[in-house]
């Protein structure tokens, strides 16, 4: 049987609280060889975002849930800004939510 997971959220400036449109936001399941990508999408208009993908590229006898975490890039996929890699979500569930604010300082470095 295969599994549906969604990741939604938004993402903001920091300081203002202005929503930050265009950023790309990739998906990955932790894992102690190499992590699983799951998928991308990017913040709309009004920062938000997301994300659907299945069990397939974790499943095994040994992971049931992806171990989520995200990691978001400037509009050209280039540079990454963000990463909620330190607060891994273990045995994530199949609908997760996240508030991510972002320092102006981490968008302006390049």
């Amino acid at each position: 049987m295969i599994w549906q997971y969604k990741v939604a959220g938004s993402i903001r400036e920091a300081e203002s609280g202005a929503p930050l449109a265009g950023l790309l936001v990739r998906g990955f399941d932790k894992d102690l060889v190499f992590d699983d990508f799951l998928g991308e999408t990017s913040t709309d208009a009004a920062g938000h975002f997301e994300l659907d993908f299945t069990d397939e590229p974790f499943r095994s006898i040994f992971d049931e849930n992806p171990d989520l975490y995200l990691r978001i890039y400037d509009a050209s996929g280039t540079r990454e800004i963000h990463s909620t890699r330190k607060q891994l979500r273990r045995s994530a569930g199949a609908e997760e939510h996240y508030e991510l604010r972002i320092p102006r300082a981490r968008l302006a470095e390049g």
